[in-house]
């Protein structure tokens, strides 16, 4: 990150510039140039967007930086909105107008992270430091009569020294291994040594704790902690502000740092919402465990459990059906059409 001493080095400023010259090359080609009045609203929101954030930047405090910057942001909704008339109207054609309405969501995004940094630095002044862009600059070959934009670079802004993307407001801390296709995403940290698959999505404000192993196409949503001990296996889902524990009991005055206890979450798994995983207890393949749930001891392979302390209650499918077992104990997924057997109380696929 640097210092930035002038509006025209804020790289948000620089993609909403782009951004209005990319779209005014668009309009300034096309029979547009009789449509004044929908032209002209689309110049208006273009230019609103960098002239909002340069605004912004020359004022006082960052109370009214913020509020221009959301100016901003209302901006691009609107280019957004505009976008989809100039589409409907066949102005544009399809490839054009997903290009330009994707790097549109971007730059909003990317306002709405800034936005949030800015209330959290908490800075006085014009004198800041901006986080470093990772926005896709992908450009529109120029347009003749019916000329499709360049699409050789990914729509999200995939950082390009990596095969993962990682947002600007994350961390990713050394030694960590991370496979292609996975997203990281703002206000989530990766701590040291951390082993994660490929195409996994690790949503925001999470925190992977060090040495934590990650299968692939992992899910995990919003407000997770992985602590070190635990290992999810391939196709693993954590809902939303679900919990696991690492250290049976623990002291705020006794250090218990390389005691953890480990936890697998075996292939398939899902947990649920704000369920909490007692460490220690394994979760059994395709296993699913109800919202709010409190694991206290292992969860069988397909079991379904739900409540605090977590009980039983049922049988999974891998599609995630509840399954009735008839008087031969054999079971069909409703989605799949998979059969399942349960025999000794353990259920297995035919």
């Amino acid at each position: 990150m640097g210092t930035i001493k002038d509006f025209r080095d804020l790289e948000v400023w620089q993609e909403g510039n782009y951004l209005s010259k990319e779209i005014y090359k668009i309009i300034s080609s096309t029979d547009l140039k009789t449509d004044y009045a929908l032209r002209n609203q689309i110049d208006a929101s273009c230019g609103s967007i960098p002239d909002n954030i340069a605004e912004g930047f020359e004022r006082e405090g960052n109370k009214e930086f913020i509020q221009f910057l959301s100016i901003a942001k209302g901006s691009c909704g609107e280019l957004r909105s505009q976008l989809q008339r100039l589409r409907d109207r066949e102005y544009i054609s399809t490839e054009e107008f997903e290009l330009l309405n994707e790097k549109s969501l971007q730059l909003s995004k990317r306002l709405s992270s800034f936005i949030h940094y800015l209330k959290q630095s908490g800075f006085k002044g014009n004198k800041f430091k901006e986080p470093n862009s990772t926005y896709s600059k992908t450009t529109l070959k120029p347009r003749t009569t019916n000329i499709e934009p360049e699409l050789e670079s990914e729509l999200e802004p995939m950082n390009t020294e990596k095969s993962y993307y990682a947002h600007e407001l994350a961390v990713v801390d050394e030694g960590c291994k991370i496979g292609s296709g996975t997203k990281i995403w703002h206000f989530t940290h990766i701590m040291p040594n951390c082993t994660i698959g490929e195409n996994c999505n690790i949503g925001q404000n999470c925190v992977i704790s060090p040495d934590v192993v990650l299968g692939n196409n992992v899910k995990i949503q919003n407000n997770v902690s992985v602590y070190t001990g635990v290992v999810c296996e391939d196709d693993v889902f954590l809902g939303p502000s679900m919990v696991f524990t690492n250290v049976i009991n623990p002291r705020s005055g006794v250090n218990r740092r390389g005691q953890y206890t480990k936890t697998i979450v075996k292939k398939g798994a899902s947990i649920g919402a704000n369920a909490t995983i007692v460490c220690g207890h394994d979760i059994g393949r395709f296993a699913f465990i109800g919202a709010g749930a409190v694991v206290t001891k292992e969860v069988p392979d397909y079991a379904l459990v739900v409540g605090n302390p977590a009980k039983q209650i049922g049988w999974m499918s891998e599609y995630g059906h509840r399954l009735k077992f008839d008087e031969n104990g054999i079971a069909i997924c409703l989605e799949s059409n998979e059969k399942y057997k349960l025999e000794n109380n353990k259920v297995s696929k035919v």
